[in-house]
C-alpha cells in the first residue's frame, strides 16, 4: 500500500512539474516582441504624426499584442545624422530620417529623391525598391520605404528680400540648407552654405544667406520662416527625402508573419501618408500666402523647366562624381 502511494505521489509530482514547465513555456511565448523607433522630427511635426498613426499604431493594433513598437525619442534624443548608425548598431530597431543622413551608410541613396516613378511603379519586382533594398541591406539595414511621395515636388527655394524674374537672376546668391540643397544651389550659380534647420531662421534673419533650399512648404510654416523671407519660388524640386528603415538583424529575427505584417502595413501607409502630405503642403502654402503675405514667384513655363531641370541634372552629376558605381543603375531604375 505504501509503495502504491509512493508511486502515485511521484506520478503526481512529475505531472505537476510537467504542467509548470508547459505553463512557463506558453507564458514565455505570449510575451510580446518589443521594438523601438526614433524620429528625426519632433512629435509636433506632421511627418512624425503620419508615421506614428498610419504605420506604428496600425502595426501595434494588428499584431494583437504579439509585437509592440514603442517611441524612443525624437531629434532631442538622437540627432538626425546619428539615427542610421544607431539603427545599424542595434541600439535602435527602427529609424526615420532623411537620405542625406543615411548616405554615409547606404552609399548613393540620396539620388532616390530624383525618382520619376509612382509608389506602385517603384515596388514592381526587380525594380527600384528591390535595388534600394539591397543597398540598405549592404549597410545592415532593412528598407521599409519612402513615407511620402508628392505629386508636385517637395523642396521650395525661399528668398529673404531679393525678388527674381528668371532662374539666371539667382546667380551669385548665397543659398543655405541641408545636404539636399547643395546640388541645386551650385547648378543655379549660387554659393552653397550648409545650415542646420534649427539655425536657418537666425541665418535668414541676420542676412547670413540670401535664401534657403531643401524645405517643403510645411517646413517653412513649422519653423515660421515666413517671418524672415518675402518670396517663395513656386516650382518645388525633387521629392521628399525622409525614409523609414530597420535594423536588418531585428527584421530577420521576426517570425515571417510579423515581417509580412510590417511590410504590408507600410505599403498601405505609404499611399495614405502621401495623400495627406499633399493636402498638408498645399494648405500650408496657401496659409502663408493668404495670412502672412508671402509672395510666390512663378517663372514662365520655359524658365520653370530650366530651373527644375538644372536642379535635377545638378544632383545627378554630383551623385555620379561621388558614387560612380551605383548612380547609373539608380538613374536607369528611377527615370521613366
Amino acid at each position: 500500500m505504501a509503495a502504491k502511494r509512493r508511486v502515485l505521489f511521484m506520478a503526481l509530482l512529475c505531472f505537476a512539474v510537467l504542467f509548470l514547465h508547459i505553463h512557463s513555456v506558453f507564458a514565455e511565448e505570449k510575451k510580446p516582441i518589443k521594438l523601438n523607433w526614433v524620429s528625426f522630427v519632433a512629435k509636433s511635426n506632421y511627418l512624425y504624426q503620419l508615421v506614428q498613426s498610419r504605420f506604428i499604431d496600425r502595426v501595434n493594433e494588428r499584431a494583437k499584442g504579439e509585437l509592440v513598437i514603442a517611441f524612443r525619442g525624437g531629434p532631442e534624443t538622437f540627432p538626425p545624422f546619428d539615427i542610421p548608425k544607431a539603427v545599424q548598431s542595434g541600439a535602435v530597431d527602427i529609424g526615420y530620417t532623411f537620405c542625406g543622413a543615411i548616405e554615409p551608410i547606404v552609399k548613393g541613396v540620396q539620388a532616390d529623391i530624383l525618382t520619376e516613378l509612382t509608389l506602385e511603379e517603384e515596388r514592381k519586382p526587380g525594380g527600384a525598391h528591390d535595388f534600394l533594398q539591397e543597398m540598405y541591406k549592404n549597410g545592415g539595414l532593412y528598407y521599409m520605404g519612402r513615407t511620402i511621395l508628392l505629386k508636385k515636388g517637395f523642396f521650395y527655394t525661399a528668398l529673404r528680400n531679393k525678388k527674381v524674374q528668371k532662374p539666371e537672376d539667382l546667380k551669385g546668391f548665397s543659398i543655405g540648407g541641408t545636404t539636399a540643397a547643395q546640388a541645386p544651389a551650385l547648378a543655379w550659380g549660387c554659393a552653397y552654405t550648409p545650415i542646420n534647420l534649427d539655425d536657418a531662421y537666425s541665418a535668414l534673419e541676420r542676412g547670413v544667406v540670401d535664401g534657403l533650399q531643401a524645405q517643403p512648404a510645411s517646413g517653412y510654416r513649422y519653423y515660421s520662416m515666413y517671418e524672415v523671407v518675402k518670396y517663395l519660388i513656386d516650382h518645388p524640386i525633387y521629392n521628399n527625402s525622409s525614409r523609414v528603415f530597420m535594423n536588418l538583424k531585428s527584421f530577420d529575427s521576426l517570425p515571417k508573419h510579423l515581417q509580412d505584417l510590417l511590410v504590408k502595413t507600410f505599403i498601405e501607409a505609404e499611399k495614405e501618408m502621401s495623400v495627406k502630405a499633399d493636402e498638408k503642403e498645399e494648405g500650408d502654402l496657401r496659409w502663408m500666402v493668404e495670412k502672412k503675405n508671402l509672395q510666390l514667384i512663378q517663372f514662365s513655363p520655359e524658365d520653370a523647366k530650366k530651373y527644375v531641370g538644372a536642379a535635377h541634372n545638378g544632383l545627378w552629376e554630383l551623385q555620379q562624381k561621388r558614387f560612380p558605381e551605383i548612380t547609373p543603375k539608380l538613374r536607369k531604375l528611377l527615370t521613366k
